[in-house]
């Protein structure tokens, strides 16, 4: 599928990852509809030529009633999902927002999915997200595709939901539509969480361990995410899960050092966040699975097949995050966190 435009829809395009992926797509000449439950006002926006984001815009948007009515756009090439409910606000993880969670990434996959059952000629390709989340967290043990996500009686909420969200982007074999689930880690890019508040924390008055500090952190740079994605639609011996990870596997102290380098701050020992407070925070299923507690996690099918990493490490990955405030690159603006780093850069020089 390389060297040609696709034209490609895009479920999730206005989120976090989507709004990358999508100003990517079209920069590279594709042409890209996005899926959104406010379609028509995306649809105003790109006629009347204003935004107020510099991500460049997808040539049209359409709704999900549009997709179950009447299908997939004729000739659409590749389908990608991205869609889901924020895991990373405050709180416990109650009934309804774990029904809003599962619903939010599982009934849109399996929308799409029938679309492309539907379809005259199907898309060669549906890309559909998960989450490292799938794996369980024996310290002892890294992860790669080739290992079985959860060993049975140690399943979570979260290692269900990835389980169940990959299962329904299944599609018929007769469609011939060759199906990819990328396993994303944490995606680290300036605007978007958890660095919407971590850089903030961390250039004002430190970077700060979470729990012990020793549970992994698995890790993506935002453009390494973006460029993988890429490199899974121009590579047609890739399917089923890929890990979309970092190649360096890190633990949260380690993490939270690199972002104070970065930052050009401190690891903060006196305002750490022990668990009980995480728990407190979050609840106790939220935080024991999810921030006290991670995978290890190889990208081995990415490295088998030479994908070329920007950002192989986490110190580089966050110093391009914080170069990329001071620069305003991808449009990111926010003056008092730029002068912040600045005034920390001068103190450090």
């Amino acid at each position: 599928m390389s060297g040609c435009a696709k034209n490609i829809v895009i479920g999730g395009g206005t989120g976090n990852i989507g709004r990358y992926l999508v100003s990517n797509l079209v920069k590279s000449g594709h042409n890209v509809s996005i899926i959104s439950r406010k379609a028509m006002v995306i649809n105003k926006v790109m006629k009347s030529g204003l935004s107020s984001s510099t991500h460049r815009l997808p040539q049209s948007a359409i709704s999900w009633k549009d997709i179950e009515r009447e299908g997939l756009p004729m000739d659409t090439d590749v389908v990608i999902n991205l869609s889901g409910r924020s895991i990373g606000n405050p709180g416990p993880w109650t009934n309804s927002l774990k029904k809003s969670i599962e619903s939010s990434r599982i009934d849109t996959t399996q929308r799409l999915a029938k679309a492309i059952e539907k379809s005259e000629i199907p898309p060669k390709l549906f890309i559909s997200a998960s989450a490292v989340g799938a794996y369980g967290c024996d310290p002892d043990k890294v992860y790669s595709e080739s290992d079985v996500p959860v060993v049975k009686g140690r399943e979570t909420f979260f290692t269900d939901l990835c389980r169940k969200w990959e299962e329904s982007s299944a599609v018929k074999e007769e469609c011939n539509t060759r199906v990819v689930n990328p396993r994303f880690g944490v995606v680290l890019a300036p605007d978007t969480p958890p660095l919407t508040t971590l850089l903030p924390q961390a250039a004002f008055t430190g970077a700060t361990e979470v729990g012990t500090g020793n549970q992994p952190f698995p890790w993506i740079h935002m453009e390494d995410a973006v460029s993988a994605l890429n490199f899974i639609m121009d590579n047609e011996s890739i399917s089923g899960p890929v890990n979309v990870v970092g190649p360096q596997i890190v633990d949260n102290s380690q993490f939270t050092k690199a972002l104070a380098d970065a930052c050009m701050s401190c690891v903060n020992k006196n305002l750490p966040l022990p668990a009980f407070v995480v728990r407190l925070l979050y609840g106790t299923e939220r935080a024991d699975n999810i921030l006290l507690d991670s995978p290890k996690v190889l990208p081995q099918t990415l490295l088998d097949l030479g994908f070329k990493f920007h950002h192989q490490d986490i110190d580089s990955a966050l110093k391009q995050v914080v170069l990329s405030v001071l620069e305003g690159k991808e449009g990111f603006e926010n003056s008092s966190l730029k002068w912040v780093l600045e005034r920390n850069k001068k103190r450090t020089a």
